[in-house]
């Protein structure tokens, strides 16, 4: 999911709406995106407890850990790809967009049902279906849609550039992940014959 936010960044199209805010924080404040990834992170966190007040396990408190190694991660990921030939092309731009959204969708596929610790993002999307039994794509959908007007806003009010952090590759996977996450699981129970239940009560 790194390499996905990586792609995203680097494809001149916009962060991935879960990664917009961050971004927007990293550039009103000049501060390195993996330390103000773990702070918006750790928000998410709390919102979760507000959410689900009683039915919040202790266990979701391990996302902290998450919030360090996918903040960590994200710069790692920012360094191996800046070695892949980018020439700025529309093509390019493209390829890196779809690269990014099929490996956060797949990403949240495969850890997701792990049931462990989910990194905050997702947990807030599940802390949501839990409550309401929306499907979890559904709410996956708003919740990033969510994400990239409050990034708009943040740039429009305190950047000198509104589209600082958001651009129409963030528009475009604001709605994309939460569809490719569902054709994700849609195949994976037709070749299988099982379905995998993403969220965990």
């Amino acid at each position: 999911m790194s390499i996905g936010v990586a792609f995203s960044i680097t494809s001149m199209l916009g962060t991935t709406p879960i990664s917009s805010i961050a971004y927007a924080l990293a550039l009103i404040t000049n501060i390195d995106i993996g330390i103000t990834t773990f702070v918006f992170n750790a928000a998410l966190i709390f919102l979760q407890f507000l959410i689900l007040r009683s039915r919040f396990q202790k266990k979701r408190l391990l996302q902290l850990i998450n919030c360090v190694l996918f903040g960590y991660f994200t710069d790692v990921a920012l360094y191996v790809v800046s070695f892949i030939p980018f020439d700025g092309s529309a093509v390019m731009c493209t390829l890196y967009l779809i690269a990014s959204i099929i490996l956060i969708a797949f990403g949240i596929f495969v850890y997701m049902p792990a049931n462990i610790a989910p990194l905050p993002g997702e947990g807030v999307v599940e802390s949501i279906a839990i409550v309401t039994n929306w499907r979890f794509s559904t709410i996956k959908i708003a919740v990033d849609a969510s994400m990239v007007t409050i990034a708009l806003v943040m740039c429009g009010l305190w950047y000198s550039n509104v589209f600082g952090a958001v651009y129409i590759g963030t528009v475009i996977s604001a709605f994309m992940i939460g569809f490719t996450l569902r054709q994700i699981n849609n195949l994976y129970a037709r070749v299988t014959g099982e379905a995998v239940n993403v969220v965990n009560q």
